[in-house]
């Protein structure tokens, strides 16, 4: 094998792993996704404004969405790969704003009800939560594909 072809390879081998990168990016971020998560994650906080049974009913119905769409997402995927180091904290970066966004979102919409007397403050909080998580995957998705891109080479 001459130096020519050893390095054409290797770009080729380069250019196979931009392009699973990118499709599990692209996977992992798919709207069809991010519609069953963002409606599981306003009907488990919005459940908290419910009496009695129903709220247990909505929260067993949005974990069953969660399921649901972690379940479609692996079985649809194109690309199985394993998560680097820099994805998993990624991935853990990104759990953490999730976390300060509910509860930042419940305080404030709890505070707007003390002050204001405005009724089922948790669902308010679970929509002003779930539309920011959907206004951010696209700045989401871009990251991710940064930081597996640069773990990759």
């Amino acid at each position: 094998m001459s130096s020519r072809e050893a390095q054409t390879s290797l770009d080729t081998i380069r250019s196979l792993g931009r392009h699973t990168v990118d499709e599990s990016a692209d996977h992992g971020f798919a709207w069809r996704y991010l519609v069953l998560s963002v409606v599981a994650v306003f009907l488990v906080f919005a459940s908290f404004d419910l009496p009695g049974p129903w709220d247990r009913l909505v929260v067993a119905t949005g974990l069953g969405l969660s399921v649901l769409a972690a379940l479609r997402m692996r079985r649809g995927a194109r690309v199985h790969r394993r998560l680097t180091g820099p994805e998993r904290r990624w991935y853990l970066a990104a759990a953490v704003v999730f976390l300060v966004l509910c509860v930042g979102f419940q305080v404030a919409a709890a505070v707007l009800a003390v002050t204001t007397g405005l009724p089922a403050h948790h669902t308010i909080g679970a929509a002003a939560t779930a539309l920011t998580l959907a206004a951010l995957v696209p700045a989401g998705r871009a990251r991710f594909r940064a930081v597996a891109r640069a773990s990759v080479r």
